[in-house]
């Protein structure tokens, strides 16, 4: 979904060098504004005020820096923080335009409950985001990738089965894998010879978890998985 445009109020900045450190540990944070259609300009914006916009428009959504009676229509760049603490240190913001298009980083994010990854198979999330091209404005927060329709031990869902708002292109590869239900090593061989030989639906399931004991000794979840398995088969 989109954002609504976000404002950024902030001020031009003196304070260069070791003096920048004084300027941080006064809330105030370091901002640079380079690219398209002005000059590189240095400013300084409230910390709490900064980290509270950009946990709004991460990395994909446009905002507007306000100095005075300027404007800059921009997008974050690069977020610099301290590498122990976490502490914000600097953000750059890359000018744009708003009638061109530009390609941005989306992040996806997995709802709903696989069927199909159900006793002997497992999903596998192969990527978290996907990058498209479109207008500044046009760019989604953030993409919903519904698992509720893997409901096959063969199910996948590739990037070109997105549903892409209007006006947005998909860039990675269509056929990148984005989300695959994947059988465990030899469950499913392991699992049909058991149904033909053993009598009884109890006797299955201590077969069943024998197989899982000798190929993945110290996983408890896979233990506690192919059980799982059994109660089903019993059933």
């Amino acid at each position: 979904m989109k954002m609504e445009e976000a404002i950024v109020e902030a001020e031009n900045r003196v304070a260069l060098g070791k003096k920048v450190g004084a300027l941080r540990r006064s809330g105030i944070t370091p901002i640079h504004v380079y690219g398209k259609g002005g000059e590189s300009l240095s400013l300084q914006a409230d910390t709490y005020n900064l980290i509270k916009t950009l946990g709004i428009v991460g990395h994909t959504s446009p905002l507007t820096v306000r100095v005075g009676n300027d404007e800059h229509f921009v997008m974050v760049q690069g977020i610099q923080r301290h590498p122990v603490t976490e502490r914000l240190l600097h953000v750059d913001l890359l000018r744009i335009s708003r009638t061109e298009k530009v390609h941005a980083s989306v992040p996806l994010h997995f709802q709903g409950e696989s069927l199909g990854a159900r006793g002997g198979a497992r999903l596998s999330e192969d990527l978290h985001e996907v990058e498209v091209e479109a207008l500044p404005s046009e760019i989604p927060h953030d993409l919903i990738v519904d698992i509720s329709v893997m409901d096959s031990p063969d199910s996948v869902i590739r990037a070109g089965d997105l549903s892409l708002p209007a006006g947005v292109t998909l860039v990675t590869d269509p056929d990148s894998f984005i989300a695959r239900v994947i059988q465990r090593r030899g469950a499913t061989a392991a699992t049909s010879a058991e149904e033909a030989t053993a009598p009884s639906g109890e006797e299955i399931a201590v077969s069943t978890n024998t197989v899982s004991d000798t190929t993945e000794p110290e996983s408890s979840e896979g233990s506690s998985e192919e059980a799982e398995v059994s109660t089903e088969e019993a059933d």
